[in-house]
């Protein structure tokens, strides 16, 4: 019996490779342009147009690479470091959990911590922000001087998945109920999953640690690495000056990839009030630093690290948290080729492969079975230094163990994951 996903990824292949033998030169079929560029990022080693990438992975490559379940499977392993907790603070249209992780040190001392709160995949195809943020969490729950500064000085509350009925339902933009979740602010009642977050907002603003900085994270079709900025006209001349410092103190530790405060200005002439920043603002006015991030939703996506870096340095320089501590900013902290793993893991169908370089180096990327024999090749081209996510198709693989090793320059690793049925 071959299951649903199995006949979809069958019929996106050979829909791809009609499509690229039958389309005349120069043109390209009518396909969703915002599922297009959504999934563009995950789809680096199609050698087709963009367009041609769209409608192929609108067949083969389910919830743009990564699924409520690829969630749950991370949300495990970050509940088994020391410094995380994972709550379920609310639920979607379909019933499905919203969760938050609160990173910290798990002991308390006499200063009062700071807070910052962030959530992100509000529109499920601005999946690259989603990676960021997710690279935020993994270099939060490290160990280092940095890392531990960080945990000991502030309270991180991430929602990583904020709109998970949109995510399973592939939606571009929208949740169960067809509404943009970003523009629902404003309404009365509003969605599950905004009453969900503003209610969490409200409990942390009332107490004696409120959130300082709170940051939404967006991913945009213009392929830049961004902050929104809210003109003085809609906000205020100090909080105006704020914004600046902070996205300019971000911008410090990655000028090569994050554009300068003034390349995206809002509010110039009024303030909408159906966004999360028009809720910030209309009720917290200038003591939260609440912004719209974001990243670069198309194929040349990538360097999550060295943003999430960016972003956290970002942060410890705003709220003078280096300068308490001592410990000094290193803007590309070195480390070498890693191994992060592959979500979902045990695999039915589909599986990511993460892993880092510290530089640009030829790579291979190889899947095996236990008795050594190669089963796919994955990578196998010169790839720059930042995160990587590589998608597998098992194909009917058998059920059981398999070894994928990754060899960047020099160095070579291996990793397992395991198929079933």
């Amino acid at each position: 019996m071959i299951g649903h996903k199995t006949i979809r990824m069958l019929a996106g292949l050979l829909l791809f490779a009609g499509a690229i033998h039958a389309q005349p030169r120069g043109e390209n079929p009518p396909v969703q342009k915002e599922y297009s560029a959504g999934i563009a990022g995950v789809c680096d080693r199609c050698r087709a147009q963009d367009e041609l990438k769209g409608r192929w992975l609108l067949f083969s490559v389910g919830q743009w690479g990564y699924s409520y379940d690829s969630l749950l499977a991370d949300l495990d392993r970050w509940r088994m470091s020391p410094y995380v907790r994972v709550d379920s603070v609310g639920s979607s249209v379909q019933g499905r959990g919203i969760w938050e992780l609160t990173i910290t040190s798990p002991f308390s001392g006499e200063a009062p911590r700071r807070t910052v709160f962030i959530h992100a995949r509000t529109h499920p195809g601005e999946v690259q922000a989603f990676y960021a943020t997710r690279e935020m969490i993994r270099q939060l729950i490290a160990e280092g001087d940095f890392a531990r500064t960080l945990r000991d000085g502030l309270t991180f509350h991430i929602i990583p998945m904020y709109n998970p009925d949109g995510v399973e339902l592939e939606l571009g933009r929208q949740n169960a109920h067809n509404i943009d979740l970003e523009r629902n602010w404003d309404t009365d009642p509003p969605e599950p999953e905004v009453a969900t977050l503003r209610r969490r907002f409200q409990e942390l603003m009332g107490t004696s640690e409120p959130i300082e900085i709170a940051l939404n994270m967006h991913s945009a079709s213009d392929c830049k690495r961004y902050f929104v900025y809210h003109d003085q006209a809609g906000t205020s001349r100090e909080f105006a000056t704020r914004q600046r410092e902070f996205i300019s103190g971000v911008r410090e530790f990655f000028p090569d990839g994050i554009e300068p405060w003034n390349y995206d200005v809002r509010w110039t002439e009024s303030r909408p009030t159906n966004f999360p920043e028009s809720w910030w603002w209309n009720n917290h006015g200038k003591n939260v630093m609440a912004l719209t991030y974001e990243d670069m939703n198309c194929a040349r996506a990538g360097a999550y690290d060295t943003t999430a870096n960016a972003i956290l340095h970002g942060i410890a320089r705003y709220l003078k948290l280096d300068q308490m501590s001592g410990v000094t900013a290193v803007a590309n902290p070195p480390r070498g080729v890693q191994i992060l793993g592959n979500v979902p893991n045990p695999v039915r169908t589909y599986t990511s492969i993460r892993y880092t370089l510290p530089s640009s180096a030829p790579v291979r990327l190889a899947i095996y079975n236990v008795v050594g024999e190669k089963i796919a090749t994955l990578v196998d081209e010169w790839q720059t230094g930042g995160a990587h996510d590589v998608p597998w198709q098992t194909h009917g693989a058998p059920p059981g163990l398999y070894l994928y090793t990754l060899s960047a320059g020099t160095v070579s690793l291996t990793g397992t994951l395991t198929v079933v049925r």
